[in-house]
């Protein structure tokens, strides 16, 4: 199986590869990149071009469908007031790239403001009152993405791989009867403290590789299953429930909807969980989920 085929490719190794590639192609400087995430999508960044680049696992269809939505709502955000990231569309893209998609972004320095749970309490509540794009926008389908790291899992238990299959089963069904009942809207979809970024006084949402339309409570459960799995302090939660003006954990279905989020959550780390701190992580969320143990702490690598 070659990297395009299968998510094992994007290792550290195939994704500088197609840094470089890229950078190559548009007279980039690549020689100081700094890997700053490696899951869906590798991301570097290269503070002297003033350029972050997210290089994609493949180059298939629908990863290209994904990548030029995610710069679209970019656009269409920073058109409405939005405060987002700019594409950097001075730069051909989306490039393909060593069998991938790369794209450019505006690289935002590090700032003394730290953003918090009330920054992303109020960006979501901006968010989530603004009108349809004036393109279509996917309905929110968290388990897509499960469902090709599953069938694409490699160096993990085949027990591992078996009970999640069967656990995303059950939780799907479960997500499209609620899915149902719930408003729905214009969606993050993975709206966490991680994908905030502060330039100056101001607080930008990133990645929207995961925006589409769908129950809004969806972009809420991050923030709340981090009380249980990751010790945000209570006060904290209740202060970002307070300026969005709900608590999800209140809600109908609220279990059913932390239950697809947390396999969404094990299934991302399950891509690089063959050694090391990820695989010690990964065997903590498979012995908790197994034991519907919703207390377990989790680390968020």
């Amino acid at each position: 199986m070659n990297d395009a085929e299968g998510l094992e490719g994007l290792t550290r190794v195939s994704a500088y590869r197609a840094l470089m590639t890229a950078c190559s192609d548009t007279g980039l400087r690549a020689d100081q990149a700094e890997l700053l995430r490696l899951g869906e999508n590798a991301i570097y960044k290269l503070p002297s071009e003033g350029v972050v680049v997210r290089v994609a696992r493949a180059d298939t269809e629908d990863v290209e469908v994904k990548v030029i939505k995610e710069l679209a709502v970019a656009r269409w955000l920073l058109s409405k007031g939005f405060p987002a990231v700019e594409p950097r569309d001075d730069l051909p893209q989306p490039l393909r790239a060593e069998g991938r998609f790369v794209t450019f972004w505006e690289y935002i320095p590090p700032s003394r403001t730290e953003p918090d749970l009330v920054d992303l309490a109020n960006l979501l509540r901006e968010l989530h009152s603004l009108p349809a794009p004036d393109f279509a926008l996917p309905a929110l389908d968290p388990f897509s993405a499960m469902w090709r790291r599953l069938e694409r899992a490699h160096g993990i238990k085949k027990r591992d791989v078996e009970f999640l299959s069967e656990a995303c089963a059950r939780s799907e069904a479960e997500f499209r009867e609620l899915a149902e009942k719930y408003p729905t809207g214009l969606v993050h979809g993975d709206a966490h403290r991680g994908n905030l970024l502060a330039r100056d006084s101001r607080v930008l949402l990133i990645d929207y590789e995961a925006v589409a339309v769908g129950p809004q409570a969806w972009d809420l459960l991050p923030t709340a299953i981090a009380v249980d799995r990751f010790a945000l302090d209570r006060r904290d939660y209740h202060a970002f429930c307070r300026d969005y003006g709900q608590d999800v954990t209140a809600s109908r279905g609220y279990p059913q909807l932390r239950m697809a989020r947390e396999l969404g959550m094990t299934t991302w780390l399950m891509q690089n969980a063959q050694s090391g701190a990820a695989a010690e992580e990964f065997a903590i969320r498979m012995e908790s989920l197994r034991k519907e143990d919703r207390e377990r702490r989790w680390h968020a690598l």
